[in-house]
């Protein structure tokens, strides 16, 4: 012990390394193959400055040193290995909105989403620097996404999958719809479909264009939109192009939580190209009426938040 506490009868090398870890040294052993690989690297030093020829005296010392810098080698791994970051998981959040109500959120990157009625948004308490941003959508929501060329912004619907790096757009996307939907207001964006663990591209969309993919068939169209009707639905405000009378309802049923009741089949040939603006329920029922020639007629049952339809169709 004499000989280590000594610096000049001590290698000048393994002194400080020694004496650093000697004080932090902790009381169990580890016997990790870091620590392993360590001290075989230090037999090693040994070895290589070890003399030819040592008096008994001499090696007893020396023998001495060994064992206190194999322990303390020991011990600075140890305490080297205690320092590493333990991984922690990552939690999840989601946001689940009910018939008739919106919400805005702001996502840990400080992209905003605007989360549309009877939809799920599922995303990470944090993303990492340099890795992808995936969430996942269940119904409706507009994204206004904050720019990131190293952590692109993925957004998994069903097997729809829509990457971007920083742009605005919306998404439409509830399962019983049978068509998926995005439409871009600025930037880019890439939509692949996920099929079966395989993913493969369908398009780049820029400002102005929307996608509708088809649940069943798994193809799709790429058409041209309005840029003021990609997220008119934010401000109250519907369009619908040449769109099916039934599926028409199913957009009303959620943003006015009203339940549609048809009494004939003869409706379901209907097509409509109308944009409701901040009108009441019972307005957007008169215009449709008025638009089928007055043949649709209806009845709205307040009580029960139920709209009885019926007529003569739209041929």
């Amino acid at each position: 012990m004499e000989y280590l506490a000594d610096p000049a009868n001590a290698d000048s090398e393994f002194h400080g390394v020694m004496e650093k870890a000697w004080a932090e040294q902790k009381s169990e052993t580890d016997h990790s193959l870091t620590a392993v690989q360590g001290l075989a690297e230090i037999w090693n030093k040994v070895e290589e400055r070890k003399p030819q020829i040592r008096s008994s005296f001499s090696l007893l010392k020396y023998a001495a040193a060994i064992v206190v810098i194999i322990s303390a080698a020991l011990g600075w791994y140890t305490f080297k290995n205690a320092q590493q970051p333990i991984p922690i998981d990552v939690a999840f959040l989601s946001k689940t909105t009910q018939k008739g109500e919106k919400v805005k959120l702001i996502l840990p990157d400080s992209s905003v989403v605007y989360l549309g009625t009877g939809s799920k948004l599922t995303w990470p308490s944090h993303f990492a620097k340099g890795k992808l941003r995936s969430i996942r959508l269940e119904g409706e929501a507009f994204f206004e996404v904050k720019h990131d060329t190293k952590s692109p912004f993925i957004v998994h619907s069903g097997q729809m999958q829509t990457r971007v790096l920083g742009t605005s757009f919306n998404i439409y996307a509830y399962p019983k719809d049978g068509t998926f939907s995005v439409a871009v207001r600025t930037g880019k964006v890439g939509v692949s479909e996920n099929r079966d663990g395989k993913l493969k591209h369908l398009s780049l969309l820029t400002p102005g264009m929307k996608l509708l993919y088809h649940l069943k068939a798994h193809d799709y169209t790429v058409s041209n939109e309005r840029i003021t009707e990609v997220n008119a639905w934010i401000k109250n405000s519907f369009a619908f192009k040449d769109i099916a009378l039934p599926n028409i309802f199913k957009s009303l049923e959620r943003y006015y939580n009203v339940h549609f009741e048809l009494k004939t089949n003869k409706l379901n040939q209907c097509r409509f190209n109308a944009t409701f603006t901040n009108k009441s329920i019972s307005d957007v029922m008169e215009e449709i009426r008025v638009m089928s020639g007055k043949k649709i007629k209806y009845k709205i049952d307040t009580a029960n938040k139920t709209i009885t339809v019926w007529g003569e169709g739209c041929q």
